[in-house]
Order: C-alpha cells, then sequence, then structure tokens
C-alpha cells in the first residue's frame, strides 16, 4: 500500500513537475535501478521501476544463502528436530558414566550441585551441537568434517572444565609432574571429562546420522 501511495505521489508530482526536472528525477531513479542489475530498456513506466526494485532486493535476501533454500521455516522446524534429537541421544548416553563420576577423574563429585550445573550445561551443548553438525555438513559426505565439528567440541568442553590444582603457580603456570602445565591430578580429571564428552557428542552425531538415514530429520537444506 505504501508503495501504491508513493507512486501516485510521484505521478502527481510528474505532472506539476518542470519537464527538465522530471527528466533529471527519472534519470536517477534509473541510475540507482541500474547498479541493483534493472535495465533501462525494462523500465517503460514508474511500475516497473517499483517492480524491478521490489525483485532485486527479493533476490539479494535469497543470497544470504549459498545453496537454495526453498522455505526457511521449514528449516527451523528441522534445526529444532534436530537439537531435540541431539540432546536426548547424547544425555542418555552418557547418564550411566555421570552417575558414577568421582572427584578422583572427574571435575566433580556425581550428585554434586557443580555436577548437575556442568551436566545441564552439557544438556544445552548438545542442542548447539545438532545445530552446528547439521549446518556445517550438509550434504557433503566428507568424514573429516564430521570429526571436526565432533573434535572441536569435545575439546572445547573438556578444556573449560579443567580446574587448576592447590599447588599450580600462575604466569607461568606450573603444576607439578609429569608435564609441569598438567599435574596427575588435573590429567585424570580432564581425561574423565574427555572420555565423557567423547561418549556425549559421539552419540548425538550417531543419532543425527541414524536420523537422516531414516528420513527423521533431514540434512541441510531439507528441499
Amino acid at each position: 500500500a505504501m508503495m501504491n501511495a508513493m507512486a501516485v505521489v510521484a505521478c502527481l508530482a510528474a505532472m506539476t513537475m518542470p519537464a527538465e526536472a522530471f527528466v533529471v528525477t527519472t534519470s536517477m531513479k534509473v541510475g540507482v535501478l541500474s547498479k541493483r542489475g534493472c535495465s533501462a530498456r525494462n523500465l517503460p513506466a514508474l511500475s516497473s521501476l517499483r517492480l524491478c526494485a521490489e525483485g532485486k532486493e527479493s533476490e539479494s535476501a535469497n543470497n544470504k544463502w549459498s545453496v537454495n533454500v526453498v522455505d526457511e521455516n521449514a528449516e527451523r522446524i528441522e534445526s529444532v528436530k534436530i537439537a531435540l534429537l541431539s540432546s536426548l541421544a547424547g544425555s542418555i548416553a552418557m547418564a550411566p558414566l555421570a552417575v558414577i563420576e568421582k572427584s578422583s577423574f572427574y571435575p566433580s563429585e556425581a550428585f554434586s550441585a557443580q555436577w548437575e550445573l556442568a551436566h545441564d550445561g552439557l544438556a544445552i551443548m548438545l542442542a548447539l551441537f545438532g545445530l552446528v553438525y547439521r549446518y556445517a555438513v550438509r550434504t557433503d559426505g566428507n568424514p573429516q568434517l564430521k570429526q571436526g565439528v565432533l573434535g572441536a567440541f569435545v575439546i572445547t568442553r573438556a578444556w573449560s572444565m579443567l580446574q587448576a590444582s592447590e599447588t599450580c603457580s600462575a604466569l607461568p603456570l606450573s603444576c607439578g609432574a609429569p608435564l609441569s602445565y598438567f599435574n596427575w591430578e588435573m590429567i585424570l580429571q580432564g581425561s574423565g571429562a574427555a572420555v565423557e564428552s567423547v561418549l556425549a557428542f559421539g552419540a548425538a552425531a550417531a543419532a543425527i546420522e541414524i536420523g537422516f538415514a531414516q528420513g527423521w530429520v533431514k540434512k541441510f537444506p531439507s528441499s
């Protein structure tokens, strides 16, 4: 409605505008639209100006994807489905290990407040993992791409859960044997977090791949 009103105003202005001014104004519009790919030969009237501009703006909106996306709402629904599938599968897979965790080989004791906080965060990370996995892997059959996404989440989570021992000193970080930067306590805790992360994110990735194969969820793009 606003575009129609603007067209009417433009027509009225053209009727009262001196011929020279009208030519200059129209030329300016044609010049701007030409930069968008609209040719002057395709602009016999003001309505054509508007239609050409709208078409180019719509084309520009679709160019945010490197692949042909027919329905963005459908893609959002598929992403939500994968996020739920990833979070559920990963949480179930790591649950048997989570309930027996001890501070001797994991950053927190099972059923402690810190343990609960860590696993609530893991459920959210698993949902984000599903989203990233779908948009990163897409329809490619490259196994290194899938392993890269998995490894990035595993390493990031395991490292972020490490806690410096009380014997550590800073600048530079020195914690003692065997590696100075990491002592045995930190290595054991990091290993426990890494094993749990591999189990959780690996199960999520496997569930997503099964979902792709069975048609429960769709790769990106889904159309």
